[in-house]
C-alpha cells in the first residue's frame, strides 16, 4: 500500500509539529511490510528528509511528483493535515486536523470564515479525520457537530523527539537570548502589556539575566509587540517570535512554559515539553480539560502578581521547579497508558484503503 502524507497546510501550524507527526507516523508503520511512505512538499528541511529517509521504505516527492505518480497508481492512501493533492479524488483521504481556523485570534471575519469553509471540506471529503487525543476531539465535535460522526480519536504515538544533549540547548539558549535563561510564553497579543509589568516586578525584586521570550500567533501580532515593547525598560531580556516558527529547541531549552489562552492546538506542544521535563504553567480557563489540569500548575495568570511571584517562586526554588516537571512526567505516562488501553485506531497501520 502507497501512503501519501502531505506536509503542506492551508492553515496556521508550526511547520515543525507537522513534520515531527510524519515522523511518528513512518515510525509507528516501519515494521509493516504492506506500507511504502511518499513523504510530498516542496520544502521539507534536509534534516527531516534525512531522518525520513533512514527507513528503508520511504520516499520523499516534491508536490508535482506526487501528482504524476499517484495518476499512475491503483492502490493509495492520503494523509494530510489540511491540504489537497490532484489526481488522488479516487483514494481515501485521511484528515488529521492539529487545530481549527476559529482558534486564530485577532483574524477578519472574512478570513476565518473562507477557512472555516476549507476546512469543512476536508471534513466532508475524509474517509474519516483523526484527532489525537480528547481534548481535540471534543472541541472538534462540539464546534462541527455536522461531521461528529466522522471525528474519530486515534493513537498516534510520540516516538523520536530529538534527543538533545547540554550543548544543544546551549546553542538554543545562544541564540534566542545571548545564553541567558528564559521563560517561554504563548501569549496573546492583548495579553502582552499586563505580562510585561509583571515581569518587570521580578526583574526587579531579583535582579537577574533571566529574559522573557514570548510567542505570538501571527506576523500582525509580532509587529504590534514590537511597538509595544519601545521604551519598556527590560526590553533588552525580551524576545518575540511567532509559532510557525517554533522549534522544539525552544521548549526544551526553556526554564519553564507558560501558557496563556490556549487550546487543543497546543497539546502536542505541551507533551512535547514534558517528555524533556520542563514545567509547565497554564492560565486558569475554561477550554482546559480536566483531564490535562495536572499536566503543570494552573492559576489566574491576570491576577494581581500572580504571575510576577511565579516567576520568582520557579528561579529561586529548583526544588519546586524540578517537582512541578515530575508531576507532569507522571501525568504524561498515565495519560500514555490510558491511550494504549482504549485500543484507539493507531495511524497508520489500521487506514483502510
Amino acid at each position: 500500500m502507497r501512503l501519501f502524507i502531505l506536509t503542506d497546510t492551508n492553515f496556521t501550524h508550526p511547520s515543525e509539529l507537522i513534520y515531527q507527526k510524519v515522523l511518528d507516523i513512518i515510525e509507528v508503520g516501519t515494521h509493516s511490510a504492506h506500507l511504502h511512505f511518499y513523504i510530498v512538499g516542496n520544502q521539507i528541511p534536509l534534516t527531516h528528509q534525512d531522518l525520513y529517509t533512514t527507513y528503508g521504505n520511504v520516499t520523499i516527492l516534491k508536490k508535482h511528483q506526487a501528482e504524476k505518480l499517484i495518476g499512475e497508481v491503483t492502490n493509495a492512501i492520503v494523509v494530510h493535515f489540511g491540504a489537497e493533492l490532484k489526481s488522488s479524488q479516487q483514494f481515501p483521504h485521511y484528515f488529521i486536523p492539529l487545530t481549527d481556523p476559529t482558534l486564530i485570534p485577532h483574524s477578519s471575519w472574512w478570513s476565518k470564515w473562507k477557512q472555516s469553509r476549507l476546512f469543512k471540506q476536508y471534513l466532508k471529503n475524509s474517509a474519516a479525520s483523526f484527532s489525537l487525543n480528547d481534548w481535540s476531539i471534543d472541541s472538534l465535535r462540539k464546534s462541527y457537530p455536522t461531521f461528529a460522526t466522522k471525528l474519530q480519536e486515534a493513537w498516534l504515538p510520540v516516538s523520536l523527539l530529538p534527543k538533545l544533549e547540554w550543548i544543544d540547548l546551549s546553542a538554543t539558549r545562544e541564540a534566542l537570548t545571548q545564553s541567558n535563561n528564559y521563560f517561554l510564553i504563548f501569549l496573546p497579543i492583548d495579553r502582552l502589556v499586563d505580562t510585561l509589568k509583571e515581569f518587570s516586578i521580578f526583574k526587579k525584586w531579583q535582579l537577574t539575566t533571566m529574559s522573557l521570550v514570548v510567542v505570538v500567533e501571527s506576523a500582525a501580532a509580532l509587529e504590534e509587540a514590537h511597538q509595544i515593547i519601545k521604551g519598556y525598560k527590560y526590553k533588552e531580556d525580551i524576545v518575540f517570535k511567532t509559532s510557525t516558527a517554533l522549534k522544539i529547541e525552544w521548549l526544551a531549552a526553556s526554564y519553564a512554559i507558560l501558557f496563556d489562552a490556549i487550546d487543543y492546538d497546543k497539546t502536542s506542544i505541551i507533551e512535547w515539553a514534558i517528555h524533556y521535563e520542563i514545567p509547565l504553567l497554564f492560565n486558569q480557563m475554561k477550554s482546559q480539560p480536566d483531564s490535562w489540569l495536572k499536566a503543570g500548575e494552573v492559576f489566574l495568570f491576570s491576577e494581581k502578581m500572580a504571575l510576577s511571584n511565579h516567576f520568582k517562586l520557579y528561579y529561586k526554588d529548583e526544588m519546586y521547579r524540578q517537582a512541578r516537571a515530575k508531576m507532569g512526567k507522571t501525568w504524561l505516562l498515565e495519560l500514555t497508558e490510558q491511550r494504549n488501553l482504549n485500543h484507539f485506531l493507531k495511524i497508520p497501520i489500521d487506514l483502510k484503503s
